[in-house]
């Protein structure tokens, strides 16, 4: 059986090992292979699972993270299922492995580098389809346990284990299935002995396939396959080791498990390198990752050979390099109406000249549960419901939802953890969210500032347009279709532009402490000593805090702080006003109110409140808001009050008018500006090339999409090709060709802009699309038509 086992392991392709299955007597007796945990009809749970070969290769490693933790509690000499085991991977992690705080990003380099060799992810093969090799050092398995434990479907071995990720016992089967045409999966383990009573067991190994159909399955008119493993004589092979020489890092294999996916099917984008391509993907997926693992490039096609990484995970990435890196991270914690348990929420902007595929790819919006990806969303969810679109390629916002319970968490996450469940629930949870983040000032302000940079006024572009226009009979047809049914009601009012003369506010910085010494609310003492925040029943309303702790404080690593909301007393509108009833449970969230905070951002907590559907005008709730502190705890008592409903002012009808209304800024771009007021194509916030045409910007006021500006390409390929091919070499005619191209994109992209808002309106499928890149993709090769129609039509269309 050993010879059999390097043959199979040694093959880098399904089609090398193919041949040997195909060449070998043993593999040719189908009573040699059983259907994979007992049951024939298992195809469905193979193909239900990820359908992506990413996040199926991460069930992979999450079970290599499981492994390990587990045979460290066997070794501490705890049962994983009893009450003295860890509760959460971070405990696990501080108590086997002596982590401070169980966070990697506290190890120092050479610590983190040998403590991740003991899970590797090895590449080797071919360099498109490589075979992807998974190693760990964890608890190992004996020969007779392989159906019990890799093989089996559905047992739910983990699921009393509380700091573990795997519960599902099937999401690991997903990867088989990108395992090339053949399905070919190689697993082999050993039991680690000092688990096993000193017994040193064999090593043993398997094949899972997807069974081949043959004329005895057409005999038998059996047409759907199964997936199934090689068992001759109905036992997993194995054989005696000491170790073997499996080509890891810095080891030989001992015990553990090894998994082999031949020809695995990575997506484009991640074929190559799996030292920079795989490493980007795997510090996505596994954000919060407990121990750190090594990705090991070693085929041949790559100039560097040999190169190993290692996967810390986005979290301690980010934590690590904040100065390099962050803009601003701002913690915010939603108090969800789904029951009694607050969801952490981190947002982190990047600094525009980070590489948006480093960090975020298309996760603009992760949910996580133990720090592994249940499910994300990409930037449209940034841009489209919360209206920030100036910073959807450097935002990623982290949904920690560990403190959910397992009954609600059911019914927002799939089993195979790659999106999230359509329902009420997740319904629920998104609209909180959105609600949250939109009615962050901070946000909009970073969304504000990008958009200020690109827009400074350019009073020659904008006395351009409105030249043109001025010029232009007033048409009742053309008004109203810049008017009515939604068309161009994005519109700025009069007033709003940005002017290119306006100096900045100056902001005075405050001095933030590691630790806090200030905690003081904003509101003012009444005549009764008491501090009042009303707040109508229809509506919402902000408290502030002031401190003068650093912006981290609630969720680095070490030496953080915690911040508590309590309930203290709550009077119903029936209650007595004089010694109304105390509150038995002061931690438990009141019916009347909901409580969210954001922050420390800049020296300021925000506590978000709304009166819950129970609230009735004249509830009245007492709240402590507590900040801890090394040596001394800061908190401030107030009283929150429901008042009567605020009237919904009435909207006065427009009066009707024969005049445009005010345009979005007009601005212009070159690759080297000379004029201060127009953009370069390096700015940040536009990083354009020659091929780039335009750039739509909005952003909303009062939940209503408004469009401030237009960038346009002066610069761009098909405006400079077009006047060398035609000849153009006067003044007078080039300044004509480029006042015509300025005027034709600005005025196309506005109008087809409004034609998809339009569209967007009257069919929710639309929803998701981008319209500033969908703009800006049209109009790149539609820019051609339009100089042709500017310059050949106007110059020989019409000519007698």
């Amino acid at each position: 059986m050993k010879e059999l086992f390097w043959r199979i392991f040694n093959a880098d392709s399904e089609d090398e090992l193919t041949t040997i299955i195909n060449s070998d007597a043993i593999f040719k007796d189908r009573n040699n292979w059983q259907p994979y945990g007992g049951i024939e009809g298992n195809f469905g749970t193979f193909e239900a699972q990820q359908n992506n070969a990413i996040p199926a290769l991460v069930e992979k490693i999450t079970n290599s993270i499981d492994a390990t933790l587990i045979k460290e509690c066997r070794i501490s000499g705890i049962d994983p299922k009893s009450k003295e085991a860890p509760t959460t991977m971070t405990e696990a992690v501080e108590k086997f492995y002596q982590v401070p705080n169980g966070e990697i990003s506290e190890l120092g380099p050479v610590k983190r580098r040998k403590l991740a060799e003991n899970i590797q992810i090895i590449a080797t093969g071919d360099h498109k389809t490589p075979s992807i090799i998974i190693y760990d050092a964890g608890e190992g398995q004996v020969p007779n346990e392989f159906q019990n434990t890799f093989l089996s479907l559905h047992r739910g071995n983990k699921a009393n284990i509380h700091f573990v990720q795997g519960k599902y016992n099937m999401g690991s089967t997903g990867a088989v299935v990108f395992c090339g045409e053949k399905k070919y999966q190689l697993i082999a383990s050993k039991r680690d002995s000092s688990i096993n009573k000193g017994i040193e067991e064999e090593f043993g190994f398997t094949i899972v396939r997807r069974h081949p159909l043959d004329n005895i399955d057409v005999e038998n008119n059996v047409t759907t396959t199964w997936y199934e493993y090689f068992c001759p004589n109905e036992k997993i092979a194995s054989f005696s080791i000491e170790s073997l020489d499996l080509g890891l890092l810095n080891r030989n294999f001992q015990y553990g498990t090894i998994v082999k996916m031949y020809s695995y099917q990575l997506p484009t984008g991640s074929k190559g390198d799996i030292s920079t391509d795989l490493y980007r993907d795997l510090n996505q997926y596994l954000y919060h990752l407990p121990i750190p693992i090594t990705v090991y490039e070693k085929r041949e096609h790559y100039k560097v050979q040999n190169v190993n990484k290692v996967v810390v995970g986005n979290r301690t990435r980010i934590i690590n390099n904040a100065k390099e890196n962050i803009e601003r991270n701002i913690r915010f914690d939603l108090n969800s109406s789904l029951g009694n348990f607050i969801i952490p929420i981190d947002v982190i902007i990047f600094n525009s000249n980070v590489d948006h595929r480093e960090f975020i790819k298309n996760k603009s919006i992760i949910y996580t549960q133990n720090g592994q990806v249940h499910g994300f969303e990409g930037q449209s969810f940034i841009s489209q419901d919360l209206g920030f679109p100036l910073i959807k390629k450097h935002t990623l916002i982290h949904i920690d939802c560990t403190n959910i319970p397992t009954e609600i968490r059911q019914d927002l996450f799939m089993s195979n953890r790659t999106h999230l469940r359509e329902g009420p629930k997740t319904e629920t949870l998104r609209n909180e969210i959105i609600a949250l983040l939109k009615s962050s000032s901070e946000l909009r302000k970073l969304n504000n500032d990008r958009k200020d940079s690109l827009l400074r006024e350019s009073k020659t572009d904008k006395d351009l347009l409105e030249t043109f226009l001025s010029n232009l009979p007033v048409d009742k047809d053309v008004v109203n279709l810049l008017k009515k049914n939604g068309s161009l009601d994005f519109l700025k009012m009069a007033g709003n532009k940005i002017n290119g003369n306006q100096q900045p506010k100056k902001v005075v910085e405050k001095k933030l402490n590691r630790f806090p010494s200030i905690f003081k609310i904003n509101l003012k003492e009444q005549e009764n000593g008491k501090i009042y925040k009303t707040i109508p029943l229809n509506s919402s309303g902000k408290i502030t805090i002031e401190t003068d702790v650093q912006d981290d404080y609630l969720f680095r690593p070490v030496e953080k702080g915690k911040f508590e909301i309590q309930v203290l007393q709550k009077k119903k509108k029936t209650d007595f006003p004089v010694n109304p009833v105390l509150n038995l449970f002061p931690n438990e969230v009141t019916d009347i109110i909901t409580i969210n905070k954001e922050g420390p951002t800049d020296g300021t907590i925000k506590l978000l409140i709304k009166p819950n559907e129970q609230a009735q005008v004249g509830d009245e709730v007492e709240i402590k808001a507590k900040l801890s502190a090394p040596g001394q705890d800061y908190e401030c008592i107030f009283h929150v009050k429901v008042d009567e409903k605020i009237s919904t002012p009435k909207s006065k009808e427009k009066q009707a008018t024969e005049t445009f209304p005010n345009l979005p800024t007009p601005k212009k771009a070159y690759k080297n500006p000379l004029d201060e007021n127009d953009v370069p194509w390096a700015d940040d916030n536009l990083k354009w090339d020659g091929h780039d045409i335009v750039k739509v910007i909005r952003s909303e006021e009062q939940n209503e999409m408004i469009v401030d500006g237009i960038i346009i390409n002066m610069d761009s390929y098909v405006l400079l090709n077009f006047i060398s091919k035609n000849s153009i070499k006067t003044e007078k005619e080039i300044k004509f060709i480029k006042d015509k191209y300025f005027l034709s994109i600005y005025l196309h992209s506005l109008f087809l802009f409004s034609i998809m808002q339009k569209m967007q309106k009257d069919d929710k499928n639309l929803s998701n699309i981008e319209m500033e890149d969908f703009i800006s993709n049209l109009i790149k090769p539609y820019a051609n038509f339009l100089l042709y129609e500017n310059y050949q039509m106007e110059k020989h269309a019409f000519v007698e």
